[in-house]
């Protein structure tokens, strides 16, 4: 057993609180049950709800592993994913690719379209900036999106990118998505709420996007807690 604040196994009884062994913590002078209140969990019990999550299983899945609430395991991931920022180039760049995915919000009766945005990645594997949200209009070449300038847009053949994306930038090809395509298939497997046929759903826009920021953080080797 270790004390909840500081880690430390290092303890001493010291009496009973409402028929509870109560204990203190040698180290930083804490005292605590045996029995922790809902929702206290120590960095270790954390990392791992993260792993689980980022290996495809459910908040209730985890919930059940870890003897936690489905409501604190949401609460231990949405606040991993408030830490991290989007990866951003420093650079210019020569090719961005667009492929869209589907999803559900709220309910699964309610279905939006979403768009995924991978710009050209760099030497060590790592992408240096994508977006997960509506598609942004192309309006010319040497375009800048959030400061970031590209030269050539790749994506597959459907129709609604035409209308958007000037010709003279844009390549319509499955051999120049492939990258992208790879990714959104990595979504769909570890993400359980981006699968076809799942009861997990996402119930707002902003934990969809910290579930991405985190599988990429993770694919990017810049997930500090997992490292």
């Amino acid at each position: 057993m270790e004390c909840p604040r500081c880690q430390s196994d290092v303890f001493c009884k010291d009496g009973r609180v409402r028929n509870l062994q109560r204990y203190l913590c040698k180290e930083c002078k804490y005292r605590y049950t045996v029995m922790q209140r809902s929702g206290t969990g120590n960095l270790s019990t954390k990392r791992q709800a993260l792993e689980l999550y980022l290996e495809g299983l459910g908040f209730r899945s985890i919930g059940r592993i870890l003897n936690f609430s489905n409501v604190t395991i949401l609460k231990w991931i949405r606040a991993f994913g408030e830490q991290l920022s989007l990866v951003k180039a420093t650079r210019a760049v020569r090719v961005m690719e667009i492929d869209e995915m589907h999803s559900y919000i709220g309910s699964k009766k309610t279905i939006v379209g979403y768009g995924l945005l991978l710009i050209e990645m760099q030497e060590d594997s790592s992408i240096a900036y994508w977006v997960a949200g509506e598609l942004l209009p192309v309006k010319n070449s040497g375009t800048s999106i959030e400061g970031l300038t590209y030269e050539n847009v790749m994506t597959d053949h459907r129709k609604p990118y035409e209308a958007f994306i000037p010709s003279c930038i844009h390549v319509q090809s499955k051999a120049e998505t492939y990258t992208i395509e790879g990714y959104n298939s990595l979504f769909r497997h570890f993400l359980a709420r981006m699968r076809r046929k799942t009861k997990c759903y996402s119930k707002c826009k902003k934990m969809l996007e910290y579930s991405f920021r985190l599988l990429m953080a993770k694919r990017n080797g810049e997930l500090s807690i997992l490292n």
